[in-house]
């Protein structure tokens, strides 16, 4: 079912384009250290996707099953954490910055993850980049070291679309707020894989099959 949504991304993309002069890379996933020092900024992510999912503001989806919606119900249940009783808590506007939500999204903060798509455009002899999805993982540290859970996957379509945009600051790089898709497009911080290297091989084997 992924490898079906991503054909529908990518027409979704680059449908501005001739298909003729278009080769699809696959998909780039990178893993985000949040507790290194050039990463720090980048804890306050999660919280906002975790806010905005609280809110309504935009969905969240299974990380095994990426074209299913993942109810807020059943992602705190997962994780052994309930709904809080509305008749007991009046402020209804401010359900979701409830200390009881804020310490469990707090859990969320030390890992990070994003995937793309690559594209070549022959026409123009341009490789062109789309942030398609970020990760979020519940992390817990347990008596052999800290351990990452699968946390809910949030669509960068969805998170771009909605008139609440989560803004990202980087006080050490630039004055300015940045929203996350260029954040995420003009990245500041380290991920744990060569980044370079992939893009460069996977671009390899783009101008093969067009040789070919």
């Amino acid at each position: 079912m992924r490898k079906y949504f991503l054909i529908f991304f990518m027409f979704s993309a680059v449908s501005s384009a001739s298909a003729q002069h278009l080769f699809v890379a696959d998909t780039f996933t990178y893993t985000i250290n949040l507790d290194l020092s050039k990463n720090n900024y980048l804890k306050t992510v999660p919280l906002d996707l975790l806010n905005g999912y609280c809110h309504g503001n935009w969905k969240a989806y299974y990380p095994k099953r990426t074209l299913n919606e993942c109810l807020l119900d059943d992602f705190l249940q997962h994780f052994n954490v309930f709904q809080i009783n509305t008749a007991t808590f009046s402020c209804l506007d401010d359900y979701c910055a409830n200390p009881y939500f804020k310490d469990f999204f707090q859990q969320f903060t030390r890992k990070l993850k994003y995937s793309e798509i690559v594209y070549f455009d022959q026409q123009h002899s341009f490789v062109k980049r789309e942030i398609i999805s970020l990760q979020v993982f519940y992390s817990r540290n347990e008596y052999d070291g800290w351990k990452h859970y699968d946390g809910p996957i949030f669509w960068m379509q969805e998170l771009k679309k909605n008139p609440e945009l989560i803004k990202v600051y980087n006080k050490n790089v630039r004055p300015d707020a940045w929203t996350l898709e260029k954040e995420f497009n003009h990245a500041g911080f380290i991920t744990n894989e060569n980044k370079q290297k992939d893009d460069k091989q996977k671009l390899q084997k783009i101008l093969q099959i067009e040789e070919y």
